[in-house]
Parts: C-alpha cells; sequence; structure tokens
C-alpha cells in the first residue's frame, strides 16, 4: 500500500518540485493550493495532483483521511507578502497552521514537517545553529518561529514533527519565482546586461536550491522516526553561505556580457545571517547536490530555452506581492485574500 502524502502549496514554487519528486518515489500524493499564482512555464514533466482543499485555512479533518505525512510549504511566503497585511500573515501562517497540525494529529497522521525559514534568525554577526538565538526581523519571521514552537509542543509517541529551517531558494521550478535573490539577479543580467543589487551587497544569505529543499523533505521522510521526532534542522550546506556581493558576482561571470550595478541609493539590508548545517548532515547524512555555479547556468539555460524578455522580467506572475496585489485590485480576491 502506498504511503499518502499531503503537500501544501504544492503548486508553488517549491511544492511543484517537491510533488515531482515523491511521485517518482512512489508515494500518493496529494495538494491543498489557493493556485493564487498560477505556473510560470508548461513543463510537462512535472505531474498534476489532486487538490483536496483550496485553502489551508479551510482544511478539515476529512481532507486529512488516511494520510500518513503532511508536508506543510503554504504560507505567504516572504517578507514583503508579510507586511503586506501582517494581520493576516498572523492568521495564515500561524492560525492555519497550528490548526492544520493540530488536526493533522486528531486525523492519525504521523508525520508533520513544517517548512520554517533561516529568516528566523534575523541579523547576526556569529554563524548560527539549531541552538542559538532568533532574532525575528519581520513578520514572516515572527510568523515561523511562532508557528515552529507550537508544533514542536504536539510531539508524542505517534505523532512526529520535524521543523526545516531552509536556507533562502533559487534555482529552476516551472512555477518560477523572481523575488528570490540568486533568481532576480540571473534574470536581470539576462534581460538588461546588469546585474542589479538594490542593497549595498553586504548582507549574508545561505543558499539552498529548490531541488535540494525538496530532497530534504524526502529525507525526513524516510528517515527513522527516533532521529527526526521534535527535532529542527537547518537545511543547507556550509559551502552555501554567501553575501549578495559574491552572488551577484557569480552572475555576473556566468551570464555573458553582464555588469554589476548598484541601485543610485542602495541602502544596507539589516536581515544577515550565515547559517552552520552541520546537524542535517550529521544525523539525516543530508547533502545537497547544487552548488551555486551550478544552479546560476540552469537558469541561465532556461531563460535562453523559453526567450525570457525584459517584459517577462518585469510581469507579475513572477514576483509574489506584485500577483497578489493585482488579484485584490481586480476584485478576484477580498481584504481577507480569500476568492470573491
Amino acid at each position: 500500500m502506498l504511503m499518502k502524502v499531503l503537500i501544501t502549496g504544492h503548486n508553488g514554487y517549491v511544492g511543484r518540485v517537491l510533488t515531482k519528486l515523491l511521485v517518482e518515489n512512489n508515494y500518493e500524493v496529494v495538494g491543498c493550493d489557493t493556485n493564487y499564482f498560477p505556473a510560470t512555464f508548461q513543463d510537462k514533466r512535472y505531474p498534476e495532483i489532486l487538490n483536496v482543499a483550496p485553502d489551508i485555512r479551510d482544511i478539515t479533518i476529512e481532507n486529512l483521511k488516511e494520510t500518513d505525512v503532511v508536508l506543510h510549504l503554504a504560507g505567504l511566503s516572504n517578507d514583503p507578502l508579510g507586511e503586506l497585511n501582517s494581520q493576516l500573515t498572523h492568521e495564515i501562517n500561524y492560525l492555519s497552521t497550528i490548526k492544520l497540525a493540530e488536526l493533522s494529529k486528531k486525523a492519525g497522521v504521523k508525520k508533520f514537517i513544517f517548512s520554517s525559514s533561516c529568516a528566523t534568525y534575523g541579523k547576526t554577526g556569529a554563524t548560527v545553529n539549531e541552538e542559538s538565538d532568533l532574532d525575528p526581523l519581520t513578520q514572516y519571521a515572527k510568523s515561523k518561529i511562532n508557528s515552529e514552537f507550537k508544533i514542536l509542543e504536539l510531539t508524542d509517541d505517534v505523532f512526529y514533527t520535524t521543523i526545516l529551517r531552509n536556507a533562502t531558494a533559487y534555482g529552476y521550478s516551472p512555477n518560477l519565482r523572481l523575488d528570490v535573490v540568486v533568481n532576480n539577479l540571473t534574470a536581470s543580467a539576462f534581460v538588461t546586461g546588469k546585474v542589479k543589487l538594490l542593497s549595498d551587497g553586504t548582507a549574508w544569505r545561505p543558499l539552498l536550491h529548490v531541488e535540494d529543499m525538496a530532497n530534504a523533505f524526502l529525507t525526513v521522510m524516510k528517515s527513522r522516526n527516533e532521529l527526526v521526532a521534535g527535532q529542527i534542522f537547518n537545511v543547507g550546506h556550509n559551502n552555501d553561505n554567501f553575501s549578495v556581493r559574491e552572488i551577484a558576482e557569480q552572475v555576473q561571470e556566468i551570464v555573458p556580457n553582464s555588469e554589476v550595478e548598484f541601485a543610485n541609493e542602495s541602502n544596507k539590508d539589516f536581515r544577515s545571517y550565515r547559517v552552520d548545517f552541520d546537524k542535517i548532515a550529521k544525523v539525516l547524512n543530508f547533502k545537497t547536490k547544487w552548488n551555486l555555479k551550478d544552479g546560476i547556468k540552469q537558469l541561465y539555460d532556461v531563460f535562453i530555452k523559453e526567450k525570457f524578455s525584459e517584459s517577462d522580467f518585469r510581469n507579475k506572475k513572477f514576483h509574489r506581492i506584485d500577483q497578489l496585489k493585482w488579484l485584490i485590485e481586480e476584485g478576484h480576491l477580498d481584504e481577507h485574500f480569500k476568492i470573491n
């Protein structure tokens, strides 16, 4: 009998890649997605699956029947979205997450794996690990931390919860986002010849290819319960901590005829953190397969294949906050981000 997995946010940037990976590994996979953010590329390699509920706020215990594992990715997915409406960020990213975890436990789900973020570390000069103090600077990061604490409290002998603090995602997905740093700089270089930095480039970011992020969820699913129950893992590799300036320089190296350019009034980005990823490597033998240069080259090749243009680069569908604002302005969503 196939193990049944529910992925929230299955049609999103990470969700599409994770769905493909699990289907290829012979899991029965169902999803929950609002579909506010449509696929940006048509790619038949990525399977479509049953959407059991349109919104995590509306999910019921019936939707969770006979589900073995819940992989919870859905939510307002970055800092600008989190600041758009802080109350809704609290409602969607925190209250709905806890409700989902509690319903999962009541429904007999065995494993609940939560997609958190290294953004919870906020601003730090030292390299941080899972035991370090947290310093959330945004509503998004705060919602992640609050959710982590409550989810871990639900862990017992039959309900195993795990927190994955993912590094900043990059790389190809058929639902590509250009509001994450590597993807944005690579696309900018490709269509304008400018690797355009909006900050002074001194902030540090740990990076994680979207395929490696998906593989981390699969790794936890396949690991022995005693290794993952009630645990927090930073997800990434120690070699993949970069300053934004270093990322820009690697983009310039790979994208022909491009050059790094700073905005006229480039500001300091106070979100800056270097992260230690030893725990997941040692405990779960997790290894990343991608490095930054290969990921940039992957994106560059996709942009060539798709004949990617500057108008594509500006298109709202590649930028979460622009797409969400458009849905609201056009009357497709109400003030609660519900479909009208």
